[in-house]
């Protein structure tokens, strides 16, 4: 064990030992009394009390008492060990004369000893020495009536030592109660390694600390490509403090786990290994990190494996530069401690995991050419969580200050046309932040620069997992792009076929014009071949005067350029008008057509002709394509949310981002249908199915391009249905209904 010695001052020294020290040498005279008081960790002693006959021991050099103090640890740990235990148990003291080869090492020429202890632990001793030839034995004055003079008094010094050892005790846990709790306030602001380096040695260290260095496994997960099969590869000292050299020195510096897998893996299977002797440590390092300890002093070490329950996060190294026992109160502290960091490591890892991915997140963003906004629910208010820098370009609007502000407070603030800003108001205050259905629409505005731009936007939830039936929304994110290209690009292309249209419509009247002129002037007189070229040129003009139209109708609706006189309506009367109009068409196919219509559906807004239009090109295209003597159902449903929609129809085609609440019509017949594979193409432009050629059925494939242009200008959707699932033709439409 070590012998450092510690020599209070005697104004420290309780002015009643020296009376019980006066009370002792009555008894029994001796030329020089010592009492010592063992450190609560065993390592070291105390000179506290002193009594001087015939030789003052306070003059002798600081290396004779060293030298006597560490004789008197040798005889103490001889006296408490149960084989050389000897003396009169039963008078309750225990002397231990000193043998030649310890009184050796002394300036005395015989001494005795009186350990002082308890059943837990040594408190010290009490050392007579005389200087005379004369040795203290029993013989000499140390007889079974001496010792009983004097065993009260020893007893009386042993209690006293033992209530100042509680007081000590009481004291450090205090103490060490107050350091942990300092840095468990320090832990919750996830300090930096050195940081807790230097609170450790602030609140913590005793004198004979002299270093401490933590280390932090790595590559961290967030910083391996595939963290869950990679295994650590080193490990970085993050924090270090040596009475040397101060803080922060060697900091940086890796261990590589390859050279050490028998010592980690000792260390982290114990959890605290205590190295009272550094050599057996230093032998098993390398070179460079051997000369690290030595650079230090290093002579004891304790290491402290730094663990979660998911992973290990790295170690905590104290040492001394003197041997040291470190007691199990000292090592249970630092436990402690080290739990703490292991919370603190762990937390600070996932913070810094959270602060990379929304750095990444947020590069994403600005990266996104489109404008964003996260917005989540707070005090049932959408609060905005996020905007990229493309929206706070867009709309002249400050970053850091909109992340205050509420959903409509950004909408107040964002430079765009007054009634714009009210119709937004308007949508946005009727969509719940957790409203599982998209909205989306497109308004005009003016740049900064004074540009015109045509903005598309729509919202969408966000789910935290979508994974998982029913999904929780954690918010909304509202998009915001720029179609001012798109739409400059579709009104020059609208321009261009007008112009076409009306050049080759001005001859193709005359030609129409023509055929009917000489069919109602001359048909009769006409040689039949005659007749019949005639009519097919009359039908023929008639067709491409249909196609020409189509196509201006489809380049309008998509340029943007059609405008719609838009008026409430109920959506079940116009079916009942469309089909009474086609009463002539289907009947001559021996069809019949069934109406399935909710009387009590909301009305909606829209132009009421180009809804004609949309139905009478749906049910047109169900004549034409269901057999003879086939039925033509037609159902009207008030969607209101994605289950309302019946799950044939919503299939695997329907589109995500239907407005709701809507209208949803369904046009089905009992043809053959579409394949899966032609649903996706049917609403392209000039688009026929192999089949309709095959069947030779009459179209260009111009009239359902058409009728999608005309339901989504009514912020509606359409699509098909594909045969196995509609066990026949299936089209399907929303429209929004009136606010």
């Amino acid at each position: 064990m070590p012998t450092h010695l510690s020599i209070r001052k005697r104004d420290t020294t309780p002015d009643h030992l020296h009376y019980l020290l006066d009370l002792i040498a009555e008894a029994f005279p001796a030329d020089a009394m010592l009492v010592y008081e063992a450190a609560a960790d065993g390592t070291r002693l105390e000179l506290i009390a002193l009594k001087s006959l015939n030789y003052d021991v306070s003059r002798l050099s600081l290396e004779t008492q060293t030298s006597l103090a560490r004789t008197i640890r040798l005889a103490l740990e001889d006296a408490v060990s149960a084989e050389n235990m000897q003396g009169d148990a039963d008078e309750g003291v225990y002397p231990f004369i000193f043998p030649q080869d310890l009184i050796m090492r002394t300036p005395f020429a015989s001494g005795v000893m009186f350990p002082l202890w308890t059943p837990n632990r040594v408190l010290g001793a009490l050392a007579m020495f005389n200087i005379s030839d004369q040795p203290l034995n029993r013989r000499r004055g140390l007889t079974k009536r001496t010792l009983a003079k004097i065993a009260p008094n020893i007893g009386i010094i042993e209690s006293l030592l033992e209530k100042r050892a509680a007081v000590d005790m009481v004291e450090q846990s205090i103490s060490g109660a107050q350091a942990l709790l300092t840095i468990a306030q320090a832990a919750t602001s996830l300090p930096s390694p050195q940081e807790v380096v230097d609170l450790l040695h602030d609140s913590m260290f005793g004198s004979h600390i002299t270093s401490c260095a933590l280390l932090l496994y790595g590559p961290t997960p967030d910083e391996q490509s595939d963290a869950p099969a990679t295994p650590y590869e080193y490990l970085e000292i993050r924090g270090t403090w040596s009475k040397r050299v101060g803080s922060g020195v060697a900091t940086g510096l890796r261990v590589y786990l390859r050279d050490y897998p028998l010592v980690l893996d000792y260390i982290k299977r114990e959890r605290i290994v205590v190295y009272r002797s550094a050599e057996e440590l230093k032998a098993q390092l390398d070179p460079f990190t051997r000369g690290l300890l030595n650079a230090e002093r290093v002579r004891s070490v304790a290491l402290f494996s730094l663990q979660s329950a998911q992973r290990d996060l790295g170690i905590l190294a104290i040492a001394t530069r003197k041997p040291y026992e470190f007691p199990a109160a000292e090592l249970d502290q630092y436990r402690m401690v080290t739990e703490f960091l292991s919370v603190n490591s762990m937390a600070r890892m996932l913070q810094q995991q959270h602060d990379r991915i929304q750095q990444a997140r947020a590069a994403l963003l600005d990266a996104v050419t489109d404008g964003v906004v996260m917005v989540t629910p707070r005090a049932n208010v959408a609060s905005v969580l996020t905007v990229n820098a493309r929206f706070t370009s867009m709309f002249n609007v400050a970053e850091t200050s909109a992340q205050q502000l509420t959903l409509l407070e950004l909408l107040n603030v964002m430079q765009i046309p007054e009634g714009v800003r009210i119709e937004l108001r308007r949508l946005w205050q009727s969509t719940p932040v957790r409203d599982p259905n998209l909205r989306r629409g497109e308004f005009s505005m003016t740049a900064v620069d004074g540009r015109p731009l045509d903005i598309e936007w729509y919202s969408a939830p966000v789910y935290q997992r979508t994974h998982v039936p029913n999904p929780a929304v954690l918010g909304r994110i509202y998009i915001f792009h720029d179609v001012s290209a798109e739409r400059a690009a579709a009104r020059l292309r609208a321009d261009f076929l007008s112009r076409v249209s009306h050049e080759l419509r001005t001859p193709l009247t005359s030609i129409r014009g023509f055929a009917e002129f000489i069919l109602e002037t001359a048909g009769d007189q006409l040689p039949d071949i005659a007749r019949e070229y005639t009519n097919i040129i009359l039908q023929s003009a008639r067709h491409l005067n249909h196609v020409f139209n189509d196509i201006i109708e489809v380049s309008r609706a998509d340029s943007g350029q059609l405008k719609l006189n838009r008026v409430n309506a109920s959506l079940p009367d116009i079916v009942i008008d469309v089909t009474a109009r086609m009463e002539l068409q289907y009947k001559a196919r021996k069809q019949q057509i069934v109406m399935d219509l909710n009387d009590d559906l909301p009305p909606i807004t829209v132009d009421v002709d180009r809804i004609v239009q949309v139905l009478t090109n749906l049910i047109v295209n169900a004549i034409k394509y269901s057999p003879e003597g086939g039925k033509i159902t037609i159902q009207t449903v008030l969607v209101e949310q994605w289950d309302d929609i019946p799950q044939y129809v919503y299939g695997t085609t329907a589109p995500p981002d239907v407005t709701l609440p809507a209208i949803l019509t369904i046009i089905r017949d009992e043809g053959k249908g579409l394949s899966a594979e032609d649903v996706d193409k049917v609403f392209l432009p000039f688009f026929r199915t192999e089949d309709s050629k095959r069947a030779k059925i009459e179209g260009v494939g111009l009239g359902l391009s058409v009728t999608r242009s005309l339901v989504e200008l009514h912020r509606g959707k359409i699509w098909a249905v594909a045969r196995e699932v509609a066990k026949g033709g299936c089209f399907a439409f929303t429209l929004p209904t009136a606010r």
